[in-house]
């Protein structure tokens, strides 16, 4: 999630015990597009999932000493925004669509021009993959190959069993391997 290591459990005790601004500032900023993604992929919508996540880590400020009896910010972080969303769609019924595009997958490497452009079309397929995925599906392909969760956490962030988890991964690798076969395998046609 982070180009360099941060210590979580650190930065939830300072800001819990020593109200640290710098401290919570760090975890804000780490967690923030992880969970404004997840948010978006309920509401479809990103101005709504910042106003959720904001909502969400204000909250967390105002725990106070009691953010320290958090076990696994993580996890409670992701319920507690599928929980916003969920509310929030029920309140506002509100049904937009995100971009897949406009989340940014970072692979950095030298290209030449042809190389470039079959990366980004390949890039662009693999989008349309995932999007097409039933909902519940694509939620549980995020976070576990785009936010780094554990099939245990997607478990208890979704409150599914890790054998739905599992179902709803090979789902979405067979649809998106699929839908990229005639791309993947131009050449051996």
């Amino acid at each position: 999630m982070s180009e360099c290591y941060i210590d979580i459990i650190q930065l939830q005790r300072n800001v819990a015990i020593a109200r640290d601004i710098e401290a919570y500032g760090k975890l804000f900023r780490h967690f923030h597009r992880p969970l404004t993604r997840f948010a978006a992929a309920i509401v479809k919508s990103n101005e709504s999932a910042e106003e959720i996540y904001s909502d969400i880590l204000l909250k967390i400020w105002e725990l106070g000493p009691a953010l320290n009896n958090i076990e696994n910010l993580q996890v409670y972080l992701f319920i507690a925004v599928k929980h916003a969303s969920l509310n929030y769609l029920a309140k506002y019924y509100k049904v937009t669509t995100i971009d897949i595009e406009s989340i940014d997958l970072d692979l950095t490497y030298d290209l030449d021009p042809e190389q470039a452009f079959l990366h980004t079309e390949l890039q662009r397929k693999i989008a349309l993959a995932v999007k097409a995925l039933p909902n519940k599906c694509q939620l549980v392909y995020k976070l576990i190959r785009e936010d780094g969760c554990s099939y245990k956490q997607v478990a208890e962030i979704l409150n599914i069993s890790i054998n739905t988890v599992e179902g709803h991964m090979t789902t979405a690798l067979k649809k998106i391997s699929q839908a990229l076969h005639f791309y993947l395998y131009a050449d051996n046609n």
